[in-house]
């Protein structure tokens, strides 16, 4: 009988090896989670977009190549096969465009421009919506105005606020243009219409989804250049904004990312400042990177300072994890930038996941099992190359569909001794109904 255990679980094992086989080599981990490098994407994107699917997959759409050409194409991540695919081309190759996923399960896709730093670049006003079930693009009406780098946020209600961006290309000699009005888009009834008024005219800002349905804006460059401390809420159900009772801390800043902690307090990190410089007689802004955060609060704390992470960040990207930190990756000013996760419960300590990456215009997509895929965006090697970070201590998830892979294994090496055991004709002699509570033990893998 021992014999016939040993021979069943040797094969039980061998059968588990060979079902996690195809799983690529671990990162190597650290106390808050890992890295594994997922398979490349088919073509490089940068200043794209991606948008997770209710199916699971996430969507990457356009982008540009490392010259600044923009794309049409689009591919698809499933994180249960390990795999990019095809997916049907846009109707506009565009870059620095916006995306949200609809309450149908669809993406609108919205503004961006014709090309990345290279000219002529237009700015672009058009829209289009992806439809996973039949993998296909379809026309959407036009906003009002172009919008290059819009913020956009998918209300409760279904519909859409795009807000932000500016309707001149980056690098252009000519002013950049703000857009004082925001947009709200109607799924329903394919309409754009202005979303009230009184917003300051800003670009740059961070908008977020608050607990209570309403969009915060924190931040933003005025039409002069300057960074700003404002902080404007929108009320989707009066279609009205107001400014916030408690502006932002010091220094002002713009280009920053806005992530919702689980207390409801909003991280804001990295982007720019600026400093008023004096050319004849006339204040011009002077720019200057952050590596300074804070926590806002709306309501009434007013604003935190947080740890310096030792890294400006910018056009980079922060994640909510499960386990309530932060993940930050990436920034335009730093090549080989550590990765850093933000503990709100340690708020003057930034810890290193092991990671450096040069990257940059890249995006961060929270996968339906809370790891986060990292895809495309400028910096050596960064265009065509993906990552996967799961927050999972000491050892990271591997890539596929681990939970089925385990459990397979465990299957087939159960179904494994109790064949044999059958076979063996010794079944039929063990002691009926009861199970020795030693033998009843799962054990954590």
């Amino acid at each position: 009988m021992k014999a016939l255990l040993r021979r069943a679980i040797v094969i039980g094992i061998l059968s588990w090896l060979a079902a996690t086989s195809a799983v690529p080599a671990q990162a190597k981990a650290t106390d808050f989670g890992a890295w594994v490098r997922a398979p490349n994407l088919d073509e490089g994107h940068v200043a794209h977009t991606a948008t997770l699917l209710k199916d699971g997959r996430v969507l990457i759409a356009g982008g540009t190549d490392v010259y600044g050409v923009p794309r049409a194409s689009s591919e698809l991540f499933d994180p249960n096969v390990n795999r990019w695919a095809r997916a049907a081309d846009m109707i506009h190759a565009r870059a620095s465009h916006a995306a949200t996923l609809l309450s149908d399960g669809s993406v609108l896709v919205t503004g961006g421009e014709t090309g990345l730093g290279i000219f002529p670049s237009e700015l672009l006003a058009s829209a289009e919506i992806y439809h996973p079930t039949s993998n296909s693009w379809t026309a959407a009406a036009a906003m009002h105005v172009p919008r290059w780098m819009p913020s956009v946020i998918g209300l409760r209600d279904g519909r859409v606020l795009v807000v932000g961006g500016t309707n001149l290309a980056p690098g252009s000699l000519l002013p950049a243009v703000e857009e004082e009005q925001a947009e709200v888009y109607d799924p329903h009834s394919d309409s754009w219409a202005f979303a009230g008024s009184g917003l300051p005219p800003l670009s740059g800002q961070a908008a977020t989804l608050m607990p209570d349905g309403t969009v915060l804006l924190t931040g933003g460059s005025t039409d002069m250049g300057f960074a700003t401390v404002s902080a404007e809420i929108f009320e989707p159900a009066t279609n009205r904004w107001q400014p916030t009772t408690w502006p932002m801390a010091r220094p002002p800043r713009y280009g920053h990312t806005a992530t919702l902690l689980p207390d409801g307090k909003v991280l804001l990190m990295g982007g720019y400042t600026t400093k008023p410089q004096s050319v004849g007689g006339i204040d011009y802004p002077a720019s200057e990177l952050l590596t300074t955060s804070e926590i806002f609060d709306l309501r009434g704390n007013t604003w935190a300072p947080v740890g310096y992470s030792t890294i400006p960040r910018f056009e980079h990207s922060a994640t909510l994890l499960r386990n309530g930190t932060v993940l930050a990756v990436g920034s335009a000013y730093a090549s080989n930038a550590d990765s850093q996760i933000f503990d709100p419960k340690n708020t003057w300590q930034w810890t290193s996941t092991g990671r450096q990456m040069d990257r940059y215009l890249h995006t961060a997509t929270m996968l339906a099992d809370g790891r986060v895929l990292i895809a495309g965006g400028y910096g050596v090697g960064s265009p065509t190359t993906a990552w996967i970070f799961s927050a999972v201590s000491g050892e990271s998830a591997p890539s596929g569909n681990p939970p089925i892979l385990l459990a397979a294994g465990i299957l087939v090496a159960l179904l494994t001794v109790i064949g044999l055991i059958a076979t063996s004709g010794r079944l039929s002699r063990r002691r009926a109904g009861t199970i020795r509570e030693d033998d009843s033990k799962w054990i954590d893998p």
